[in-house]
């Protein structure tokens, strides 16, 4: 699931950490095979810890705001585009698509960049994904930041496509509205949401993008209890997460349009206005398309994952901070507490007054206090003792 907001807006939750000068950094393509090759970007001090970013969607992107939340000085810090979005080519592409896949492309990534092991952090749908690398290569991970859980059961994603309306009746209603147009049918539950969407998202036409841009709507909407407002006279055209959370892509479209390339831009704004420009407007639907199509595809042909829960033994020595919205929409409180009921060493972190975004401002504290927290414990000695063990705070 993603989480993706004005720059300006930004700005001010991290109190102004925008206007410094951009890192110095590294990038490239990685060529993980089955024809997809993997974007990535390195930045920060070569010998300090490496954490791993890892973004929500399926299909968000990457989202460079989130090193606001961690010391700079204290972390390498690895960015990538998972398969079908971002930089990583080709654009949509669904084929050889799955968690495997992109478990096997972060393991790569990690062999290709010299990294012995590197801590996680991950938003939503990037939970799941940060989770299930975790308990398939443990030996490779220092530790876990993970915001906006999201443990992809049936319940769960039976909730964000169904459930939810109890609590949005409107928001829902014009989701299938929109499924409606697109498709000539109104869906009845989850399962027909997901089997009448398919074939509209995949043709790429106005009724496609369309639906694209009511899909990652829906989701924006769910995702924010405390957006501040821009200052006066910001741009309007851009947010920066939803379900999927974190993507910040600029996107160049082609005159083919199965495969547009992204750069770096962000996602169409909750309200869905109608971007102020062409180009913005073929940014932002580039970015709903990748988003929905992706998304729709995990949840239709590689949801639920084998069930991480069970698993987590393989990890749970390995310290851990669980930060979650206590009125997040999109992914309920109830998944990161069953979490930490198996994890019994993680550091936990419901927050008051904040939902799904990672850049309401209970969030940002929140994830800043537990970047702190896993630099301090990895500085710490092996012999470290369990009473002076660091603690939030």
């Amino acid at each position: 699931m993603t989480d993706e907001a004005n720059s300006e807006v930004k700005a001010e939750l991290t109190n102004g950490d925008a206007a410094k000068p951009a890192p110095a950094f590294e990038d490239g393509l990685l060529d993980v095979g089955d024809g997809h090759a993997m974007y990535w970007r390195a930045q920060g001090p070569k010998d300090a810890p490496v954490m791993l970013i890892v973004h929500g969607g399926p299909g968000g992107a990457m989202n460079l705001k989130w090193a606001d939340v961690l010391d700079t000085s204290r972390w390498r810090m690895v960015f990538f585009d998972q398969r079908g979005c971002g930089k990583s080519t080709p654009f949509g592409k669904l084929e050889h698509n799955g968690t495997n896949d992109l478990i096997g492309d972060m393991e790569k990534l990690r062999v290709a960049l010299g990294i012995e092991k590197w801590a996680l952090f991950g938003g939503s749908w990037g939970t799941t994904l940060a989770l299930s690398y975790g308990v398939t290569h443990p030996d490779r991970c220092l530790g876990f930041l993970l915001r906006g859980i999201f443990l992809a059961r049936k319940e769960d994603i039976d909730w964000f496509l169904w459930d939810v309306q109890r609590v949005f009746p409107d928001a829902h209603r014009a989701f299938l509205d929109a499924i409606e147009t697109a498709s000539g049918q109104r869906p009845r539950n989850a399962a027909e949401i997901l089997a009448l969407t398919g074939a509209p998202l995949a043709r790429f036409d106005d009724a496609g993008i369309k639906l694209a841009r009511a899909w990652s709507g829906f989701e924006a909407t769910l995702s924010v209890v405390n957006k501040p407002a821009p200052k006066k006279g910001a741009d309007q055209t851009n947010k920066d997460e939803s379900k999927g959370d974190e993507s910040v892509v600029t996107v160049q479209t082609t005159a083919t349009p199965p495969e547009p390339t992204q750069a770096d831009a962000t996602q169409a704004d909750a309200t869905q206005a109608e971007p102020a420009t062409p180009e913005a407007t073929r940014e932002a639907n580039a970015a709903a398309i990748s988003m929905s199509l992706l998304e729709h595809h995990y949840m239709a042909h590689e949801l639920p994952p084998e069930p991480l829960l069970p698993r987590i033994g393989r990890i749970a020595h390995l310290p851990c901070v669980l930060v979650h919205g206590r009125f997040d929409m999109v992914c309920p409180a109830d998944q990161v507490q069953a979490l930490a009921d198996v994890w019994p060493g993680a550091q936990l972190s419901i927050v008051d007054a904040a939902g799904h975004w990672t850049f309401e401002p209970g969030n940002v504290t929140a994830l800043k206090a537990g970047g702190e927290y896993l630099a301090r414990t990895l500085a710490a000695t092996p012999a470290t003792a369990p009473d002076s063990t660091p603690t939030l705070g």
